[in-house]
């Protein structure tokens, strides 16, 4: 699903200084950003709302800053990472953020006909940020598309359309700031002592991970078996939308209260 309404060019620290407590050492959380069609780059505002209510520092990253490294012709590999080092230097953790799907070729896969649109640019920006949050230790919350990326970066495969997997409704987009259901939550993981237990979730994406990454643990499933979080040191990923439920439930918070620790 396509994110919304907070847009960025390359870089942008999405605050205001009254909002803080004078010499209050603040922690800068980069979120990653898409293109929207036609011509912007944007996130939904609850990503930055919630981070900001946690008295840290939301910094959009866009996927303008990779176009450079969008041609699989080119071996720019190293090039992309350094550039990626250079941009996760100053911040304290990051976010992968929804929105439309990763391309099915990263994967191994050819695209199905009920893919939607793909922004290849974005795919490896954030591919090379996961890399490098992982070798720098820095926590990383990676949220619905971010929780695929995050899959398919580490090795995974993903359900192209859920619906035809045979798989329940899962894009609940008239639920998007409302329950559609419940997950349940593996004892004894982090998301458990994050969240205390199962929890009610929205659901807006039609894809999911069909092969789990040998990296990663599965630490929530939805009633009819689709992964709903996974887990590795210093990362979690969960395929609902808490920055649009943490104003009605506090619990959704402690996701992002865990990145910003």
């Amino acid at each position: 699903m396509i994110e919304k309404v907070c847009y960025s060019s390359h870089l942008w620290a999405a605050s205001t200084t009254d909002q803080y407590e004078v010499g209050h050492s603040l922690k800068k959380i980069g979120i990653t950003c898409g293109l929207q069609k036609p011509y912007r780059y944007g996130i939904h505002r609850g990503y930055a709302d919630a981070v900001t209510e946690l008295q840290a520092v939301p910094v959009f990253l866009s996927s303008s800053s990779a176009r450079s490294f969008e041609s699989p012709e080119i071996a720019q590999d190293g090039d992309l990472a350094s550039f990626v080092q250079e941009l996760l230097a100053p911040l304290d953790a990051v976010i992968i953020s929804g929105g439309w799907d990763v391309d099915p070729l990263f994967y191994g896969e050819e695209p199905s006909e009920l893919l939607q649109d793909i922004e290849p640019a974005r795919d490896r920006l954030e591919f090379a940020i996961i890399a490098e949050a992982r070798a720098t230790s820095k926590r990383l919350l990676a949220i619905c598309r971010g929780l695929q990326v995050l899959n398919v970066e580490q090795g995974g495969t993903l359900y192209q359309d859920l619906g035809h997997s045979g798989y329940q409704e899962h894009s609940r987009i008239d639920l998007e700031y409302a329950v559609a259901h419940e997950i349940s939550v593996e004892e004894n993981s982090e998301l458990a002592k994050i969240l205390g237990g199962g929890i009610g979730v929205n659901t807006l994406h039609h894809q999911g991970i069909k092969d789990l990454a040998p990296t990663l643990v599965a630490s929530a499933y939805s009633p009819d078996g689709v992964i709903e979080a996974v887990e590795m040191e210093n990362v979690l990923g969960v395929q609902w939308h808490p920055e649009r439920l943490f104003e009605k439930d506090r619990r959704h918070l402690g996701l992002f209260s865990w990145l910003v620790a």
